[in-house]
């Protein structure tokens, strides 16, 4: 049993570490090119967290089956479940079209031979950093049910 706990926090640490880092990495404080480089940095590094994201799951999953930690109507496992819902809705329903538009946005402004940003991209970089922070909230918010699991 203590192997699945090490693979749960073990994926957990690389799948989820790297997220954090997409906000900052995602600054607004760059030239177009520059912009348009840290996108396609954060698009390859976002991998992580899928693979790595979902070895978690699974294997939290098993934890909760084959140890004592509960049933799945255990309040901390009911609510850290609801919250990776969430996160999961914030991802793949919000983040994932707002980086793939301004993924678009950023090709088509620098085929163009534009060198700075405008309103416009800074509207998506701020609507896709926003939703890498909630859904790093959320995680922090499920972390620590992981460790206090309250009653």
């Amino acid at each position: 049993m203590e192997w699945l706990v090490l693979l749960h926090v073990v994926s957990a640490v690389v799948g989820l570490g790297p997220a954090y880092a997409f906000p900052m990495i995602l600054k607004t404080e760059k030239s177009l090119v520059e912009l348009k480089r840290m996108a396609e940095l954060v698009t390859r590094l976002e991998i992580l967290p899928k693979i790595f994201g979902m070895l978690t799951l699974l294997t939290g999953l098993l934890l909760v089956w084959l140890g004592n930690y509960g049933t799945f109507f255990t309040l901390w496992i009911a609510a850290a479940l609801i919250l990776f819902i969430l996160a999961e809705v914030v991802i793949i329903g919000f983040l994932t079209p707002a980086a793939k538009k301004l993924s678009s946005t950023l090709n088509q402004l620098t085929d163009q031979g534009e060198t700075e940003t405008n309103e416009q991209t800074l509207g998506l970089l701020a609507k896709v950093r926003n939703y890498h922070i909630t859904s790093c909230v959320l995680v922090l918010f499920i972390i620590a049910l992981m460790v206090v699991k309250p009653v």
